[in-house]
């Protein structure tokens, strides 16, 4: 079975420590260490997991093509649902679905944004794309549905009917967590994992180009997608009047997404060269 990736896991060494209580007549007795037999028993026993799972992973390594030949199962936020190995018509219920889908390489038979209206940034990757109404129903011939938070477990379970539906967090800040699951429900984690290094890529030659001290005006929330690109740029939004940069266009206000994420930085260093 098939899990969404842990984003930021880190293959740990863990070493026990015994420590030992010496008192006046005791130096010649054996220490006893301070670790329960029934937790070092679960301590050895995570060790070997770990161990096996990296001798794994360094003598079979991870062929995407034979795991995608049969339905996968993957986890998400409202359970786990059993999707075809490799999609060939998703419809998608948010922009940030959208976003990832199209930056997969997949072109879903529809995709339901506000108002039908697709944001500047998307325009040229979906000019031809079926487009849905708030509320409107994918369509039958779907094989599986990628929607985002907040959805209900009745809404969940309505849209499962229709097709094997996958829910990812609602955008922002967790835009790169979104794109790790979309490539695993569209059984492309590899592709998911190259648009990560690109964007990688594309961020060191942005902030090799920007100034010392970059600043640009505008607020943004927190958790929002802009904050953790500027973040990652290292560039700090300010008030306006306090940086003569403004960050304006549809791609500042988006929930996020791989191409998103293209546009903002290719954005973020047009502004901040002039």
């Amino acid at each position: 079975m098939r899990t969404a990736p842990m984003v930021g896991a880190n293959h740990n060494h863990v070493s026990a420590l015994r420590f030992a209580s010496v008192g006046s007549g005791e130096l010649g007795k054996k220490a006893r260490p301070l670790v329960i037999p029934g937790v070092r028993m679960r301590i050895v026993l995570l060790v070997a997991l770990c161990a096996a799972a990296v001798v794994g992973c360094q003598e079979s390594g991870f062929d995407e093509a034979k795991e995608t030949a049969r339905p996968l199962k993957v986890q998400h936020l409202l359970g786990e649902s059993k999707v075809p190995g490799q999609a060939e018509a998703p419809a998608t219920l948010s922009v940030e679905a959208l976003d990832d889908t199209l930056a997969l390489d997949v072109e879903p038979v529809a995709a339901r944004v506000p108002g039908a209206k697709l944001p500047a940034y998307l325009r040229s990757q979906a000019g031809g794309l079926r487009l849905l109404e708030r509320g409107a129903p994918p369509p039958e011939d779907a094989d599986l549905i990628i929607a985002s938070a907040p959805q209900s477990r009745d809404q969940f379970a309505e849209l499962s009917r229709l097709a094997p539906t996958v829910v990812i967090d609602d955008g922002g800040a967790q835009w790169k967590l979104n794109l790790r699951l979309v490539g695993e429900a569209l059984g492309r984690t590899n592709d998911a994992e190259a648009l990560l290094t690109a964007y990688d890529e594309q961020l060191a030659q942005v902030r090799k180009a920007l100034p010392g001290v970059a600043k640009v005006a505008g607020r943004f929330a927190d958790d929002s997608f802009a904050a953790a690109v500027l973040a990652d740029a290292g560039v700090e939004p300010v008030p306006r009047g306090q940086a003569g940069a403004t960050l304006t266009g549809s791609v500042w206000s988006s929930p996020g997404g791989a191409l998103a994420a293209r546009a903002a930085l290719a954005d973020l260093q047009r502004v901040l060269s002039k």
